[in-house]
């Protein structure tokens, strides 16, 4: 398949593919990784998201510069959790022996309790905007510091630090059922 679109692609666009690559590899590495915990899933989700790359390679030519990182790390977001919904499938089997031989330590209140709260969480980033989302993604999924953040936006490191106290004070609104007193930043 890399082929093909390799023989597709112009000039122009190899030359794209090839900054992109230069510029993020490393780094997109790392991030699928702390989301993996698996070099081998890690490599993965890298490779997949360099395929959609040279898929997309037309959309992403036509973003300004500064938005071009950011899109791809996105595309890498989505393929690690790709990657993560198709190890939970195979994980089902095991959960299933799991609590068929620790049956007796098991609570299953406190499991469904847990996963409410989740699900609640879940609902309130999903109503967050896409860039705030993203931003959270960043912070709490990625594991990525202020300073990362704000190189990545092309922004300061206070603002980075700001932005980041605005959406969990949104989020904790949200959480709570204030949404009515949120506003849009």
């Amino acid at each position: 398949m890399i082929f093909i679109l390799i023989n597709i692609m112009s000039d122009d666009e190899k030359d794209l593919v090839n900054e992109i690559f230069s510029k993020t590899n490393v780094k997109m590495y790392n991030m699928s990784y702390n989301i993996l915990r698996s070099h081998n899933d890690a490599e993965e989700a890298v490779s997949q998201t360099f395929l959609k790359i040279m898929e997309h390679i037309k959309r992403i030519s036509d973003l300004p510069r500064l938005q071009i990182e950011p899109y791809c790390v996105i595309i890498l977001k989505n393929e690690a959790m790709n990657i993560l919904r198709q190890r939970k499938k195979h994980a089902i089997v095991d959960e299933i022996d799991y609590l068929e031989q620790n049956s007796a330590s098991y609570d299953i209140e406190e499991e469904y309790i847990n996963s409410l709260e989740k699900e609640k969480l879940l609902a309130c980033v999903n109503r967050l905007s896409d860039e705030e989302r993203n931003f959270i993604y960043f912070r709490f999924v990625y594991e990525m510091g202020y300073k990362q953040i704000s190189e990545l936006l092309d922004i300061t490191e206070e603002a980075a630090k700001k932005r980041g106290q605005r959406i969990l004070k949104k989020l904790r609104l949200y959480y709570k059922g204030g949404d009515n007193d949120v506003k849009s930043n």
